[in-house]
């Protein structure tokens, strides 16, 4: 199994990550253009409410009749006509008193909103500056406020527009102490008339400069502005997290048969496909995950065919190392009836012929080589009936002993070896096969006396662990060569010649040789009997030295 990927690097992850940014990106664009659409709607009615109550103020004072055609709130007779004013209340611009006209205050014009600025100036002097308070009052406006419209022209005649030229005039963004206006500027003629209006007040000069400065706070536009901003944001952010958590939910519970298909991927991935019967078709993707048309329908039909395919190879793989098994257990079986023969007649020879000493010498090499051959014979038959699955003639063995005895064989066909023997105080008592078992630790010595030189020290080691009689080999020789160390235990696997250190003189025993067997045999017979075979070179501190650990289950 594999280690499981971090949770940002996951399918379901970026695939919602990926959405989550489309439409974020989405409610950006459409979040800017919803607000510049608002700001821009938000700002003609701020300028046409600029604008009506520039007109307000322009009838209220000067009384023009050229307003009486236009869109504009006109004012209003009222019960007062005689010259009442305030806020909600109006007179006659066109009745006989026209000092009284010229007196009024534009913020008493019927209609005007709170927080709307009037600034009068005539000829240059500012004559009213006054604000509408929330309580309808109008107070004075403070001169840092004055001084701010004058220094944008709005009091002079440049910056003013006549009263039928209202619905084009230009208007201004101001930052007062009040806060933020839009104002604009009318010009009218003396006494509150027009160049055409003789409704001025009597006795005024008639070219005389007279600008009325109105302005209509934009708090509120700013206000419905922002909560739009906040609106959309938290929208957009709720969106977002909505959009996350159930897409989150709606990817991972779409992807369920996508986990069944890899979880039977993993199944077969842990399966002993290298050895043995292994039933890879019983793992195949079942029912519509195997369907093709949909992408994890295609997933499980492409594993499907993959599976089968590895089925039909081990199938044919098992095949063929039966027949293998076969064979080599026949020949093996059928070889030992003529090698029994040949060493029957060499020793018939041997004691009834008189032979040269060159005969008797070629007899004896003879004699050796059999005998080699039919220990060759017995290893391919004992793991061919191994391989076949016989299971070992198992019985209580004193395993202590079969060390014991085999380290007495190994003393007395190595002598030039240090042998150490290291045996623990209590029984160990193993069920097994006690041939095949005398054979491994047989094998185990014989293997560390061929391949290490004269005056090698070797550690034998039986002890008991976790209900299990551990065997160690130790020795101080060369070790393995890296490039064998992983092939130590496979059949026919033999090392570098020139770490075979066999005595070629007397000390080599008769048909001796390695044959690559051994510890093929070593580990075969011990997992037949249910333990486990290791090595390790070089030894732990060291560069050099070979350990052999044998573990068997105690009886």
């Amino acid at each position: 199994m594999t280690a499981r990927l971090p949770f940002h690097r996951t399918l379901a992850f970026r695939t919602v990550a990926g959405v989550l940014l489309l439409l974020a990106a989405v409610l950006a664009v459409t979040g800017i253009f919803i607000t510049v659409l608002a700001q821009r709607t938000l700002d003609a009615q701020l300028d046409d409410a600029v604008r009506q109550s520039m007109a307000r103020s322009a009838a209220f004072t000067g009384g023009d009749q050229v307003f009486a055609d236009k869109p504009y709130p006109q004012p209003t007779d009222g019960p007062d006509a005689a010259g009442g004013s305030g806020a909600n209340g109006g007179s006659d611009p066109t009745d006989g008193d026209g000092d009284a006209k010229a007196e009024r205050d534009p913020l008493e014009a019927p209609g005007q909103a709170v927080g709307v600025l009037s600034v009068e100036v005539v000829d240059g002097q500012v004559q009213r500056a006054s604000y509408l308070t929330p309580q309808g009052v109008a107070q004075d406006l403070p001169q840092q406020d004055v001084d701010a419209l004058q220094d944008m022209n709005l009091t002079e005649r440049v910056g003013a527009v006549k009263p039928e030229e209202i619905n084009q005039a230009p208007l201004h963004r101001v930052e007062l102490s009040l806060g933020n206006y839009c104002v604009g500027a009318v010009e009218l003629g003396a006494g509150g008339g027009s160049a055409g209006n003789p409704g001025g007040a009597p006795g005024a000069d008639q070219n005389a400069q007279r600008v009325v400065v109105t302005g209509v706070p934009t708090e509120q536009v700013e206000h419905t502005r922002d909560v739009l901003i906040a609106g959309i944001t938290g929208g957009s952010a709720a969106a977002l997290l909505v959009t996350a958590l159930l897409g989150l939910w709606w990817v991972r519970r779409s992807l369920r048969p996508l986990a069944r298909v890899s979880s039977s991927a993993a199944q077969v991935a842990a399966l002993p496909l290298e050895s043995g019967e292994v039933a890879v078709r019983d793992h195949l993707v079942r029912g519509e995950l195997a369907q093709p048309g949909t992408e994890v329908g295609d997933v499980g039909y492409a594993l499907n065919l993959l599976l089968l395919n590895v089925d039909d190879a081990l199938q044919q793989r098992n095949a063929s190392e039966a027949q293998l098994r076969q064979f080599v257990a026949d020949a093996s079986h059928e070889l030992r009836t003529p090698l029994a023969a040949v060493r029957g007649y060499a020793d018939m020879l041997r004691l009834s012929e008189q032979l040269t000493p060159d005969g008797r010498g070629a007899l004896e090499r003879l004699l050796a080589q059999a005998q080699r051959m039919g220990g060759l014979v017995d290893d391919l038959l004992l793991l061919a009936r191994l391989d076949a699955g016989r299971v070992p003639d198992t019985k209580l063995v004193d395993f202590d002993e079969i060390v014991a005895e085999a380290v007495m064989d190994a003393t007395a066909a190595g002598p030039e070896h240090r042998w150490i023997l290291d045996i623990t105080q209590q029984p160990v008592t193993v069920r097994g096969d006690a041939l095949q078992l005398t054979q491994v630790v047989g094998n185990l010595l014989s293997n560390a006396r061929k391949h290490t030189p004269p005056g090698t020290e070797v550690r034998i080691t039986l002890g008991l662990e976790a209900h299990q009689a551990v065997l160690t080999v130790d020795d101080d020789g060369p070790g393995v060569a890296s490039e064998l160390q992983d092939h130590l235990f496979d059949r026919f696997a033999r090392g570098d010649t020139a770490r075979t250190f066999q005595d070629a003189t007397a000390k080599t025993q008769p048909g001796e040789g390695s044959t690559g067997l051994g510890l093929a045999i070593v580990r075969t017979v011990v997992e037949a009997h249910g333990g486990e075979a290791m090595a390790q070179s070089p030894l732990t501190g060291s560069d050099h030295g070979t350990r052999f650990t044998v573990r068997l289950p105690l009886a």
